[in-house]
């Protein structure tokens, strides 16, 4: 597992790496003061980014929320010395997985990044099906209101709507959501003129 560490506080963050390069299935990548978040997670490619943060402070979230709008998403496990409530809904608002609040470096991290990989990846399914869900039913939406045009320009029934769609779409090898689609753009410019 490779794990990018940023941590602004060096001697902790030479203390967590110490801990965690004593396992050899870790690679730990530190960030380096110059470098932001992004650059070093494109750079590495971590399997996850372990941010700690000494304080709760929302201002150390920025990076983080950066990363998550970047199109580089990776699980992200945060570590921070005090709870507040408030802060961690923040910080999984911007893109963290796991939060953790310890005021010194565990002797086992490895289970805590797994568990917040395994989130990730669950949250991320959840999401794709999600999406496409919504696209399903976004594709019944329209195949509907195409039917519904149709009926009444062509004052006929829905059996009929629907054989005419279904036919259009077999002859141009396409989904019968795209033909409505395309239907709908054709009328829409139709009644504006």
């Amino acid at each position: 597992m490779k794990i990018l560490l940023a941590d602004e506080n060096s001697q902790r963050a030479g203390a967590l790496s110490e801990i965690l390069q004593a396992d050899p299935s870790l690679e730990v990548i530190r960030l380096e003061k110059y470098e932001s978040l992004i650059s070093a997670v494109m750079t590495h490619v971590p399997d996850i980014v372990l941010v700690d943060i000494c304080r709760a402070d929302r201002d150390g979230l920025d990076s983080v929320r950066a990363l998550s709008s970047s199109g580089l998403e990776r699980p992200i496990a945060l570590f921070v010395d005090e709870d507040d409530e408030a802060f961690m809904e923040d910080a999984f608002a911007a893109g963290v997985c796991s939060y953790n609040v310890m005021d010194t470096p565990p002797r086992n991290v490895k289970p805590l990044l797994r568990s917040a990989i395994a989130l990730y990846r669950r949250f991320q399914e959840t999401t794709a099906e999600l999406k496409a869900a919504r696209q399903v039913l976004s594709n019944r939406e329209t195949v509907d209101t195409a039917k519904k045009i149709f009926m009444r320009n062509e004052r006929c029934g829905e059996a009929e709507a629907y054989r005419w769609l279904r036919r259009r779409a077999m002859q141009q090898a396409r989904k019968m959501a795209d033909v409505a689609a395309d239907y709908l753009r054709v009328q829409t410019k139709d009644d504006a003129s």
